[in-house]
């Protein structure tokens, strides 16, 4: 099959493929009718905040019995700041998918609301995240890294104009995103940026010699939020380390109007109830605020 001149072509066959899928959903075994079915909600407009915009179907890989997927929120060919994504431990295609598309709609939101002109953000689900017990090994990130660098490969060649690319990783994904942009690693682009949240740790070697990533040193930056236990105790038993980039809060800010992040997990918030927690990726909290800073190339408030 020729490959795809732009993202508009390649998202194209997704979305044919996917079609093609539905009309045998029946035939399909439980975990692909999942990943169809979460699919199918992610993409369809009325399912989440209007003022998000269309998705567009980057790839639905049913070739195992995990389900591996990606979609975009915004316009890859013409987008200025480019964000991949990257969930960690449970966080499934066939579980999660239109949550963590929805994150995504909240990153480019607030990617617009501090000045990116025309951002677009991947949720990329494109391995098989472990378990907490299999998150303490570096198996799943492995069987990850070859699919991501292949995906950054694709956005390579086909945005040759080369836009702001960063990446936003959190908890296991965080090692996952490191070893995939180790210097060692050939997949033709250049990120701009690297922000990790509640992150498990990265290999050791990585976290000693941070000149190896391919991402310049001042834009690399991670935060932990109060009450991230998981995070503190997967580099204890691990045995991975954090990679001493630049720390940025994700308390709160209120003269801004801005909450704390605590616990663990990316989206905590109810609506209707403004005592709730908030995870990293919530609306409203600094740390979104300041993640959408970061990705754009922008300066953290804190």
């Amino acid at each position: 099959m020729t490959p795809a001149s732009n993202y508009a072509g390649l998202s194209a066959m997704a979305h044919q493929r996917f079609e093609a899928l539905c009309a045998i959903r029946g035939h399909l075994r439980g975990t692909h009718r999942q990943a169809l079915d979460g699919t199918a909600h992610a993409l369809r407009q009325s399912s989440m905040d209007s003022a998000i915009p269309s998705r567009h179907l980057l790839f639905l890989d049913l070739s195992a019995r995990e389900p591996l997927a990606a979609i975009v929120v915004g316009d890859l060919d013409t987008a200025s700041h480019v964000t991949f994504q990257l969930s960690g431990t449970g966080i499934r295609a066939r579980s999660a998918l239109w949550g963590s598309v929805r994150e995504a709609g909240q990153l480019y939101l607030e990617q617009l609301r501090v000045g990116a002109p025309a951002p677009a953000v991947v949720a990329w689900l494109g391995y098989r995240t472990p378990n907490l017990a299999s998150a303490l090994l570096n198996i799943a990130a492995r069987r990850g890294i070859s699919r991501l660098a292949e995906d950054l490969s694709t956005f390579a060649r086909l945005r040759s104009d080369r836009p702001h690319l960063a990446i936003e990783a959190h908890s296991y994904a965080a090692s996952l995103a490191a070893q995939v942009l180790d210097a060692q690693s050939d997949f033709g682009a250049q990120a701009q940026a690297l922000a990790m949240i509640g992150s498990a740790g990265i290999p050791r070697i990585l976290s000693r010699t941070p000149d190896r990533l391919n991402v310049p040193n001042q834009n690399i930056y991670e935060a932990i939020a109060q009450g991230d236990y998981l995070a503190r105790l997967g580099r204890a038993f691990s045995g991975r380390k954090l990679l001493n980039g630049h720390a940025f809060s994700v308390g709160a800010m209120p003269e801004l109007g801005l909450y704390a992040a605590r616990g663990h997990n990316t989206s905590r918030f109810l609506d209707g109830n403004l005592d709730s927690p908030r995870g990293y990726r919530d609306p409203q909290t600094l740390s979104l605020r300041n993640l959408a800073l970061i990705t754009t190339g922008q300066q953290p408030l804190a």
